[in-house]
């Protein structure tokens, strides 16, 4: 359970805050003028108040009073109101049988109030005044979000003060009750409120997680206006002791922050390795901003080991948590027609099944853009160094890569009434060293696109049918363009099919000649209620020539590339897509997505991506690597009834036959509360058997390791509405990105 914020704000924001800022705010306080009076009747006493009485309602310029009598003196601006008080404001509703309050003074004093805050929060209070200096003070006050008649939690405390002048609240015994049980109970606080800040003790947290109970101990040191610092103590039950800390500045001219964290002597992590080191990660972000055109960045990153994330990170399913951690820094000038960029990279590597990390020495970037009447000029320019760490002996590697690349652009595009014409050329220059070897490429291109907007327009849609037209003219260069640094092949679809190449990154380019035929049909109804688009395109070669995923076919056609996506009244969405290859005459790329969503708590969501082949060579010796994928995934979340609501989700790798990952199970929930079961059972990457066996983990894939183990759990999760919870949510639960 973490106790969040709203522990504290509980009490304060329901009945300290709607008095304090909603009703008088501190500095630009609003004086109370009354602006009517009504009752049965009204008459006057022997002291000069004004009597009213039967359905009294006073209605004011912040606030309406409503009771059964009243007593008013406008000369002294007291007020007075007895039995079967109400005040009301836009988010307030207070019940009391006695209000006395000094329009003049701007105080306020309240016997016995009942308080509900947006219809749904309520709070008692014996007695709480306000005073001239803006000052509050609340006594035995007690707040839920339940039932009145029934609560199943409440807060309670002896005495809440704000001091207006200082901006905060002093709140002295804290008691969280379930039912006549006292859970939790805390001395003294003392909070700031608003933008004010103080030091002192912020939320503690009690995490459920693989590791057992996590428990954290905040608090704040507000050593100054622009830096402060959070050191939190912490105890993990099946690993140890340590500590985590957030230091931030802020500066006129940079901002940064500094997160440490470190455990020591880690019981589980001795087990497995035999290592009684402390742990440890570190990270600093920072930003500086020289001039108007000149600014650095910086990003460090380490830690210990490479499994301390799948370790001690935030996330208590399982999942990989960081893969990578990068340390990088930029230097760059900055105007709107030319940009420069100095920067140097590398990344510690947490996969110990990851390898061939390029280590980037210094590198320079040059790019100028100008543009007028549709004519426009581009060049961008990169020369970069590259080191490799380790060498993999199943590919072709070099130790070190000196990279330039230089690529000017002059293009023109005219809008038509109904049509658009974009001419572009340039040319491509790449030349590698490559240790001592020397290798260059330099190719000249055309590209011109023609497209054309038929529309069709009634009353209820809008229908649309583009026809797009592209010729791409490449000039041949060398053929040794396999010195892959950061090159990849894309994925086609009815975008990247038009695209020049198939590679992003600048080790590469695509050597074809090509005319690019593309037909789009949109359906849009004028209300939104329903969107339809079919789009289909392909690419036919000028000269037979070999397509990346497969090196045995000459073709002089690229595969046909069909997108569907559809959206019915708001709730129901598809989103579908096929790359057919006519000369294999096979399916190289299906997916599909299928979802109704009616609210947070009703959905069935079906995902599923079908590819024949990975168009990027991997070197790594994964048992898989040469098979299809094929994976299918559900997400469902649906209610029985009002307060029961059933979740699961599904992975399936149809090439293996086996479940990647199954959740399923319910939640119960009412007004004041939630809990629930969920039971989990996953494979994830296994980082620590290969060691008994093999020397490196390259090693062990090679000798035909699978590096995975299957998990199972069982979680209970349990929550107090607005306090906090134990467990995870149920959205973050079944979110995804597995298929995305």
């Amino acid at each position: 359970m973490f106790f969040q914020r709203k522990f504290l704000s509980v009490c304060i924001s329901l009945i300290i805050l709607f008095i304090s800022m909603e009703a008088f705010p501190s500095q630009d306080r609003k004086e109370i003028k009354i602006e009517t009076i009504e009752a049965e009747t009204i008459s006057n006493d022997l002291n000069g108040n004004l009597v009213l009485e039967g359905n009294v309602i006073i209605t004011t310029n912040l606030l309406s009073f409503s009771s059964t009598k009243a007593l008013f003196n406008e000369s002294e601006g007291l007020l007075e109101l007895i039995g079967k008080v109400e005040v009301i404001s836009d988010n307030l509703k207070i019940n009391s049988s006695e209000i006395k309050t000094n329009l003049n003074l701007q105080t306020f004093s309240v016997k016995t109030a009942e308080i509900n805050h947006k219809n749904s929060n309520f709070g008692s209070s014996e007695e709480f005044l306000i005073r001239t200096t803006g000052d509050v003070e609340l006594i035995n006050t007690s707040v839920t979000s339940c039932s009145k008649e029934d609560p199943v939690w409440t807060i309670s405390t002896k005495t809440v003060t704000y001091l207006n002048e200082q901006k905060n609240a002093v709140i002295k015994g804290i008691k969280l009750k379930i039912r006549n049980t006292p859970i939790f109970y805390f001395p003294y606080v003392r909070t700031a409120l608003g933008n004010e800040r103080i030091s002192g003790f912020l939320t503690p947290g009690l995490h459920q997680t693989n590791n057992g109970i996590d428990i954290s101990l905040p608090y704040y040191f507000n050593l100054a206006p622009n830096y402060d610092l959070v050191l939190t103590p912490k105890h993990i039950t099946s690993r140890g002791s340590g500590f985590a800390s957030n230091f931030r500045y802020l500066n006129h001219k940079f901002k940064g922050e500094v997160n440490v964290s470190a455990l020591s002597n880690d019981k589980k992590y001795k087990e497995e390795t035999s290592h009684d080191d402390s742990r440890w990660s570190l990270s600093w972000q920072n930003k500086v901003v020289f001039s108007e055109n000149w600014y650095s960045s910086f990003d460090f990153q380490s830690s210990s080991d490479e499994y301390f994330f799948r370790d001690i990170g935030n996330n208590q399913f399982g999942e990989t948590r960081t893969s990578y951690l990068p340390k990088k820094f930029g230097l760059t000038w900055n105007t709107p027609f030319f940009k420069i960029d100095l920067a140097a990279s590398r990344y510690q590597i947490l996969n110990p099944f990851s390898f061939e990390e390029y280590r980037s020495k210094p590198s320079l970037t040059m790019q100028s853009y100008l543009s007028k009447r549709g004519l426009s000029f581009s060049i961008f320019a990169s020369k970069s160094k590259f080191e490799l760490d380790y060498i993999n002996p199943h590919r072709q590697s070099y130790k070190k890569v000196d990279r330039l690349y230089l690529s000017p652009k002059l293009s023109f595009r005219k809008s038509l009434p109904s049509s658009l014409f974009l001419i572009s050329t340039g040319t491509t220059y790449i030349n590698h060293s490559l240790d001592s070897l020397e290798d260059s490429t330099s190719s000249p291109w055309l590209e011109m696109k023609y497209s054309l907007f038929l529309d069709k327009i009634s009353k209820s849609s809008v229908v649309s049918l583009i026809p797009v037209l592209k010729y791409v003219y490449v000039e041949e260069g060398s053929n040794n363009q396999n010195n892959l640094i950061d090159s990849r092949i894309i994925s086609l679809d009815y975008s990247t099919i038009f695209q020049r190449g198939r590679f992003v990154g600048l080790d590469r380019f695509s050597e074809n000649n090509k005319i690019i035929l593309g037909l789009e049909r949109v359906s849009n109804r004028s209300d939104n209620s329903s969107y339809n688009s079919l789009s289909i395109g392909q690419a036919f070669y000028l000269n037979e020539m070999f397509y990346d995923e497969d090196s045995t076919i000459r073709r002089d056609t690229s595969p046909l590339v069909a997108e569907f996506k559809t959206k019915l009244n708001g709730d129901f969405w598809s989103k579908s897509l096929i790359e057919w290859d006519s000369a294999s005459k096979k399916v190289n790329l299906a997916s599909v997505g299928l979802s109704y969503q009616r609210n947070d708590l009703k959905r069935i969501e079906i995902r599923s991506i079908y590819r024949r082949q990975d168009p990027n060579k991997t070197y790594i010796p994964w048992m898989d690597k040469d098979l299809k994928t094929n994976h299918t995934e559900l997400v469902t979340q649906w209610p029985l009834s009002k307060s029961v609501n059933l979740f699961a989700k599904w992975q399936k790798d149809h090439e293996r036959n086996k479940s990647n990952d199954i959740l399923f199970g319910f939640e119960y929930s009412n007004c004041c509360l939630k809990w629930g079961l969920m039971h989990r059972k996953w494979i994830e990457e296994d980082y620590f058997s290969w060691k008994n066996y093999y020397t490196t983990s390259l090693q062990a894939l090679s000798e035909g390791l699978d590096p995975s183990i299957d998990r199972s759990k069982t979680y209970f999760f349990f929550e107090l509405k607005n306090i906090g919870r134990l467990g995870k949510e149920i959205s973050r639960t079944l979110s995804s990105t597995k298929l995305e």
